[in-house]
């Protein structure tokens, strides 16, 4: 990875709240944070948007980054990265967050090459699926949609489908993009420009027309 990555994209949409200055190398982020900042805009070829409105409380969004990191992306994890993306995109649109729910479609399709169908099988509660991630998927769902309403019978199933620290893995990675959601759908955070193709798949139409 390049220390100064170049970002393919400067995106301007205006959000509630003015962006902080960050400049063209990052040299006006807080040095704390800096590292975060500079493997998003690798990453993603932008700073997101999300990312700099954290930044006016950047000793916050150094927790937020590392809890990120944490649930989604630490090698000490037992589920992989792709499956945690698969959850993470229909807990997004279970919470109804266009700005997660973009990030999420663009990621599958950019790292693991998911084409239409496989976006529009990954939000259908009906696509075939195994075991385990169908009992990931129905848990994450309901636990999005009505936490108290998750059963004894749910929680039975996720434990017989996976272990302990993997059971702990979901529960966390649902309750992190709980909060997620809640404070981009708050904030009415702008979709970048590069990912607005995406927000269609927040929208209840978009697995059934794709």
């Amino acid at each position: 990875m390049s220390t100064q990555p170049t970002p393919a994209h400067n995106d301007d949409s205006p959000a509630f709240l003015p962006y902080p200055p960050t400049g063209d190398n990052l040299e006006h982020v807080p040095v704390h944070v800096r590292p975060d900042a500079f493997y998003y805009r690798a990453r993603m070829g932008f700073l997101p948007n999300a990312v700099k409105l954290y930044l006016h409380v950047p000793w916050i969004a150094e927790h937020l980054f590392r809890l990120n990191n944490a649930v989604m992306r630490d090698q000490r994890n037992g589920l992989d990265e792709e499956f945690k993306y698969g959850l993470a995109f229909a807990i997004s649109r279970t919470n109804g967050c266009p700005y997660c729910v973009a990030h999420h479609a663009c990621t599958l399709e950019r790292r693991w090459q998911y084409d239409e169908q496989d976006l529009k099988d990954a939000l259908d509660p009906a696509a075939p699926r195994n075991e385990r991630e169908a009992v990931a998927m129905e848990f994450v769902r309901q636990a999005s949609k009505d936490a108290a309403s998750v059963t004894d019978e749910k929680r039975a199933a996720l434990a017989k489908n996976f272990t302990p620290s993997e059971v702990m893995e979901i529960v966390l990675l649902a309750g992190f993009w709980k909060m997620y959601n809640f404070m981009h759908i708050t904030m009415a955070v702008p979709i970048e420009d590069p990912l607005l193709a995406y927000k269609k798949w927040s929208t209840s139409d978009a697995a059934r027309q794709s």
